[in-house]
């Protein structure tokens, strides 16, 4: 799957090169832009307490130099709503579910902020996922509200002790997993039940680590391949095969043989492997018809 930034059709790439340059052309580029940069500011406040002063200014920052929409004239840039929200059927045009009245939102924000920063018996960790469920539940301004949990979601798992250097953002497992996240929330809303999407939250820090963990992996391995003295020496087809073993967790015969653009026999990859093994980067296991090959740990 093509990684995306947060819900935008933008490819990682291309904001990756809007980052780099600090410039956007475009409304969503925009986005992106104020999203990341709200993410390293709050990175480097990780003393203060989640307040209404400190949401607000999430939501400023993660709206600077947008226009907003022409559907929504209500729209106020660091200011919680003054009119109700609700989600609508787009197909049938009829309301499936009413947030809290806007008289309502800044007395159910106060609540959310003392118990984040209330000292209780539950786990740092647990908190993000649960101020997240109920953040969403509030829906505290006309639109932005997403982009802003996310922003102070992983604020708080860094005050947790968690993802301090940035490794990981969990926007790329929610959009991998849109349909389960929307699901938790409004299954857990309807059902005053918040334990299935912290459930599915903790799921998602673990997944991203592991993520993190083989990526360290691949990049260890890639650092290996190319300091061996025969690397310059390879053909393009040694390197795909390499490659791709680089990034499985093994290699067949048969699987070398699709890979490869040349008519060539199963020994002609043996005699490969062969030479792959004798300069320690891969190990066979199993016999002679079911062997398969795996990098070498040491």
């Amino acid at each position: 799957m093509e990684k995306k930034i947060e819900y935008s059709m933008i490819n990682f790439n291309t904001a990756e090169k809007v980052v780099y340059a600090k410039k956007a052309c475009n409304e969503e580029q925009q986005e992106v832009l104020n999203v990341v940069n709200a993410h390293l500011k709050v990175s480097m406040e990780l003393k203060r307490r989640i307040s209404d002063a400190f949401v607000i200014d999430v939501h400023r920052q993660i709206s600077e130099k947008l226009k907003g929409s022409v559907t929504e004239p209500n729209y106020q840039a660091g200011r919680y709503r003054s009119v109700r929200n609700y989600i609508g059927d787009p197909f049938t045009d009829t309301v499936t579910y009413t947030f809290p009245g806007p008289k309502e939102v800044p007395k159910l924000m106060r609540s959310l902020h003392r118990f984040i920063n209330s000292r209780t018996k539950l786990d740092g960790i647990l908190m993000p996922g649960i101020f997240h469920f109920l953040f969403i539940a509030i829906h505290p301004f006309v639109n932005g509200n997403g982009r802003t949990v996310r922003v102070l979601e992983d604020f708080l798992l860094k005050k947790a002790g968690y993802n301090h250097q940035n490794l990981y953002n969990l926007s790329q497992y929610y959009y991998e997993n849109l349909k389960q996240y929307h699901y938790f929330l409004n299954h857990g809303r309807d059902m005053h039940d918040f334990t299935g999407f912290v459930e599915f939250h903790l799921e998602g820090i673990k997944k991203m680590q592991q993520n993190v963990f083989k990526e360290k992996i691949i990049l260890q391995r890639i650092d290996k391949l190319h300091s061996l003295p025969s690397w310059k020496t390879m053909d393009t087809l040694d390197k795909k095969l390499l490659h791709y073993l680089v990034n499985n967790e093994e290699l067949t015969i048969k699987k070398a043989l699709k890979l490869s653009s040349k008519k060539l026999t199963a020994e002609a990859i043996r005699l490969r492997f062969k030479k792959y093994g004798e300069s320690g980067i891969l190990q066979k296991i199993g016999d002679f018809k079911n062997a398969k090959y795996v990098w070498k740990m040491r």
